[in-house]
């Protein structure tokens, strides 16, 4: 039997729910909106046709107005969860209302004279909106409210004043206003654009370039043509060909690469249930669904207590990036990991927290896989320094033995020899006498190194009387204290313990100019705590040096803990935990 959790190849990411090749009710509901936009359309054209003579103006609005409808259901089909298709939808509703003007008729006039420079305020809204479908910036948010009351609120009230002196005040007013929405929509988009990365940067400029000489151009086109006589088709014929160009830039920003179509939940539930899910497709699949290929997915290592990637690799949290979104995932009330994507193109996190909710479970294991491969690599690091640690130490006692002991031994057996070629009348006694304080050197470097291999007072004493005699045997300033039962601890977990505080008591005397050093050994319900505080130097690292590594390594081997507090100035602190049993 094939297993059903094999990774699947770049090039067939998902199964073909997920890559949209099957027709949803998405798809049902823009290709209505498309039918119905070409209906209206058409229906405005043969009622302006039976009504006016001069059809090429209301023609112009009405292919504007499928330009927008058409950019909009793109976006929409593209990024469903985002507010752009809706706005371009909108804005060619908006082009639609002013084209009703060209019907001349009483009701159509009204909405016409209501409605006449709404697209001006949508297009500023929808550039200013860009990419992630949510204004955002105070700036950005004011010129939208603005742009709406110049638009509608002013063209009602003109509406209402036609006749009356307050009209020309009004349109004077509604004409500076615009001009200062535009000026400072125009200052946005050249921000953003100065202030967005290289990838953003290709993605914002086709839109942001054009909106912002777009919004400029609009208004000081009838500002500066009316008064001149300008025949006002003309003016308008202008304007429609700078609306036009708004949907079409951002047509061309999605064939740079940008507004990445995203897929439905149901297709990725599909998916993981199909597929699994891989360490690397769990972000893959993420990503798809979001439509956001910067996406990345930490999983949370609770005992390191730090957030990392699928290889065991530390993650840097991003929340201080306001460019950057991070999301926690959880599997009930449990941490599990975390989504870092970007903010400028989701403007919300509920998307991403649904997406998230489906593949929960997944990225939990994923997690525990993560966690698994640090330690796995932990293990393969510790394996390496075991055995260095133990060619070394075969290569010091290998040494003391053939540069020490041994040369001792052959000059005493030259010193003997010596003794037993002297005369017979020659008196023995001196030599005698200096070949036995050799004998006795060589006897006493010989208990040395068998206490450096195994401790007598160990094997004889046991754990707690060979670990006072080594700390009455420091140079510096030592306290002892212990409260343990040596019957409940097992002899293997004593040996360990043992080396331990012989290393860490080590690393003080050698590294941490310490005048004083305090060691207490305590047992709990089932374990050895051990502790080491001197007043030192401090600064003390794992990554520093062979002999913190040592001590770690020892605690790996018996699934213990170790805590290494060493702030600079303050002395360092080891804690170990190892269990009390074999």
């Amino acid at each position: 039997m094939t297993s059903q959790t094999s990774v699947f190849p770049l090039s067939d990411p998902s199964p073909r729910r997920l890559q949209g090749g099957r027709v949803g009710s998405l798809e049902f509901a823009l290709i209505f909106i498309c039918v119905l936009s070409g209906v209206a359309g058409a229906i405005v054209i043969s009622v302006g046709a039976a009504v006016t003579e001069n059809l090429v103006p209301l023609v112009q609005f009405v292919a504007l107005f499928w330009v927008w409808v058409a950019a909009g259901v793109c976006a929409w089909w593209r990024r469903p969860t985002n507010g752009i298709g809706g706005l371009l939808l909108i804005g060619g509703l908006s082009i639609l209302l002013v084209s009703t003007g060209a019907l001349d008729t009483p009701f159509f006039n009204v909405i016409n004279a209501v409605f006449a420079s709404s697209p001006l305020s949508v297009t500023v809204h929808l550039l200013l909106a860009f990419p992630s479908g949510r204004v955002r910036g105070r700036l950005s948010i004011l010129a939208v409210i603005l742009g709406y009351v110049t638009s509608i609120g002013f063209d009602t009230a003109r509406a209402l004043a036609t006749g009356t002196d307050a009209f020309e005040l009004l349109s004077f007013a509604q004409s500076s206003l615009g001009l200062a929405v535009m000026i400072m929509t125009a200052i946005v988009l050249v921000r953003r654009l100065l202030r967005a990365d290289a990838a953003h940067r290709r993605i914002l400029l086709p839109l942001f370039t054009y909106g912002a000489l777009a919004a400029l151009a609009l208004p000081t086109i009838a500002n500066v043509l009316f008064p001149l006589g300008v025949d006002p088709i003309l003016i308008l014929w202008l304007q429609g060909v700078l609306l036009a160009g708004i949907p079409i830039a951002f047509l061309i920003g999605v064939l740079l690469g940008g507004f990445t179509r995203t897929t439905p939940l149901e297709a990725l539930s599909e998916w993981l249930a199909l597929r699994g899910a891989s360490r690397p497709a769990v972000a893959r699949a993420l990503a798809t669904t979001l439509g956001d290929s910067t996406l990345r997915v930490a999983y949370w290592d609770a005992g390191a207590n730090r957030f990392v990637d699928e290889n065991g690799l530390e993650v840097t949290d991003v929340r201080s990036d306001p460019a950057r979104g991070w999301l926690h995932v959880r599997v009930d009330d449990d941490l599990v990991g975390a989504i870092d994507y970007d903010a400028r193109m989701i403007a919300e996190p509920w998307p991403v927290r649904r997406a998230a909710g489906v593949l929960a479970i997944a990225m939990d294991r994923e997690r525990v896989t993560a966690q698994l491969l640090r330690t796995n690599e932990a293990l393969l690091l510790s394996r390496v320094r075991i055995v260095e640690a133990a060619d070394r130490e075969r290569f010091r006692i290998a040494r003391d033995l053939h540069d020490g002991l041994q040369m001792q031994l052959v000059l005493l057996a030259i010193e003997a020899q010596n003794i037993a070629n002297l005369p017979a009348e020659a008196s023995t006694v001196a030599p005698a006498e200096n070949l036995r304080r050799g004998i006795d050197v060589a006897a006493a470097d010989l208990r040395r190194l068998v206490h450096d291999v195994l401790p007598a007072a160990l094997l004889e004493q046991g754990f707690i009387a060979a670990t006072e005699d080594l700390v009455d045997r420091l140079p510096i300033t030592a306290t002892f204290h212990a409260q343990v039962e040596e019957s409940a601890i097992a002899t293997s977990t004593a040996h360990t313990a043992y080396f331990i505080l012989a290393e860490a008591l080590s690393n003080v005397v050698k590294h941490a100019r310490a005048s004083a050093v305090q060691v207490r050994v305590t047992q709990g319900s089932d374990r050895l705590v051990l502790e080491v505080e001197d007043d030192g130097v401090g600064g003390a690292r794992m990554e520093s040096g062979t002999g913190l590594r040592g001590l770690a390594d020892r605690v790996d081997a018996l699934r213990g803990s170790i805590d290494i507090r060493s702030d600079s100035g303050r002395g360092t602190s080891v804690r170990v935990e190892l269990p009390c049993g074999s």
